[in-house]
């Protein structure tokens, strides 16, 4: 019988010789080059700052949700060190840990040990070339932080990327924290899927658009947003319906190729499903009921009209207890698939009152709904309810990037309440009114006066393009997605 270390051995000169050779059918398709997410901009940063000898970020861990490109994007990381850096193909290691664990059971020290030990003849501290290590699907080794920090420890000279199909153990790992640098991936805004599937640059009209939300000032997002639809008129590729297809379908880079609306709602709920089943139990034990019911509450999520999550309420629906039903929401919420708004106002009232939910993505939330027969779909309530889903991915994802920093919350007025209320520390507060069809004033502008605020804005189809008439600012939906 072959030995364990063999295995390894095996597994890691087959990876060390194939993935050169690979690459071009990972990254391309029909001769055509794949374009990248903005991310491998800044890891080519870290990459070449590791190879002017600054150690200081060498550890980068990148958390997400499947099929959203991860696998691609650390690839092109390994592509532009052999092409562009011309680092030598034994110096730069890409694994699957998710293959080579079918193969044989082991850990990510012990591979990058035999790694050192095979092809450099010498162990980690005594290692003095520059290595790079990519491992993906690291989260299947429950103690991949720990091997990290090992690793980081007794070397300078290896740059290690950790990917992991959910936020889950990769979020709440305190043997890297202090080392690592993390960079969560979401789905596609719709700036992004416009890079990645035409090459369309908007950075422009996404930038503009922060700025208008936070002053109130819509003379650059406006000019942007004319020159950002006079590109998408031009670009022979693009659809005219492509935007309704990124609504309910989009997010993830790996149905762009697909063309049935039902396919890409079967894959999307089979990975809702996968987060449950493969990734929730490798950061937690969690039962074989316990899944069943963490998908009964996604179900539940997606047939909801949007409004406060009384746990009570779901508890009773699947016949467990509150404690439960909150440990599952809240492992939801660490896999990515789902986060919360609390309600406006102190911290006795965010106590007191329940939470509001929503999913990563508007198409998570349709996939579900069309699965199970969502009574409303085709309607005006359900587009309406799905376009506030896209408006809270858009804050949320918006709120989480680095030099970003406001909170997002709803507005816990019972009788003309708006969406969501977001505020910069202890800046005014801004509020947000989203739907289809003709949106009245009266919501806003009783928000507006009931928290002193200087502006409001409506996410409505309205107006088909950026408008300001006193202190309300319309925006279309399109518009605001590229946020």
């Amino acid at each position: 019988m072959i030995e364990k270390k063999e295995l390894i051995t095996n597994f890691i000169r087959d990876e060390l010789t194939d993935v050169p050779n690979i690459l071009n059918n990972e990254l391309s398709k029909n001769n055509k080059k794949f374009n990248s997410r903005d991310e491998l901009e800044e890891i080519k940063g870290y990459l070449n700052a590791f190879l002017s000898e600054d150690t200081s970020n060498k550890v980068i861990v990148l958390p997400g949700l499947r099929g959203i490109g991860k696998t691609t994007l650390i690839l092109q990381a390994y592509e532009y060190l052999l092409k562009e850096k011309n680092i030598p193909p034994n110096n730069i290691l890409y694994i699957s840990f998710d293959d080579l664990n079918d193969l044989v059971e082991c850990n990510i020290r012990q591979i990058v040990e035999i790694y050192i030990k095979t092809v450099f003849h010498t162990n980690l501290r005594n290692l003095n070339e520059k290595v790079f290590i990519f491992i993906d699907e690291s989260q299947i080794d429950k103690k991949w932080a720990l091997s990290g920090k090992v690793i980081y420890d007794k070397s300078y000279n290896i740059f290690m990327i950790f990917t992991g199909s959910s936020a889950l153990y990769l979020e709440h790992s305190d043997d890297l924290a202090r080392r690592m640098c993390k960079k969560s991936l979401t789905p596609l805004s719709y700036t992004q899927h416009l890079k990645l599937k035409y090459n369309i640059n908007a950075k422009n009209l996404s930038k503009d658009l922060n700025e208008l939300i936070f002053t109130g000032d819509i003379t650059k997002s406006a000019s942007s947003e004319v020159m950002t639809n006079n590109l998408l008129t031009n670009c022979i590729d693009y659809s005219s319906t492509d935007w309704d297809e990124y609504f309910k379908f989009g997010g993830f880079p790996i149905f762009f190729d697909k063309n049935s609306h039902r396919e890409i709602r079967e894959n999307l709920v089979e990975i809702t499903q996968r987060v449950i089943t493969k990734d929730m139990p490798q950061i937690k034990d969690i039962s074989s009921e316990n899944q069943s019911n963490a998908k009964r509450i996604l179900r539940y999520l997606a047939l909801q009209q949007p409004g406060e999550l009384t746990q009570a309420n779901l508890a009773n629906y699947l016949k467990t207890s509150t404690a439960n039903v909150n440990k599952i929401l809240d492992l939801l919420e660490k896999t990515h698939l789902i986060f919360h708004c609390e309600p406006y106002g102190g911290s006795a009232k965010r106590i007191k009152k329940s939470w509001k939910y929503y999913f990563a993505t508007a198409s998570i939330r349709h996939a579900l709904s069309s699965k199970v027969g969502n009574p409303l779909l085709g309607t005006e309530d359900y587009e309406g309810m799905l376009l506030e889903n896209l408006i809270a991915s858009n804050l949320f994802n918006l709120s989480n990037k680095q030099f970003t920093d406001f909170t997002i919350y709803y507005d816990g007025d019972k009788k003309r309440n708006v969406d969501f209320l977001i505020q910069k520390n202890t800046e005014n507060i801004i509020p947000i009114e989203v739907g289809r069809g003709t949106k009245k004033k009266s919501q806003i502008k009783y928000a507006i006066n009931k928290y002193d605020c200087e502006y409001g804005i409506v996410v409505a189809n309205n107006y088909s393009s950026i408008k300001k008439d006193e202190d309300i600012i319309y925006i279309p939906p399109k518009t605001f997605s590229f946020l």
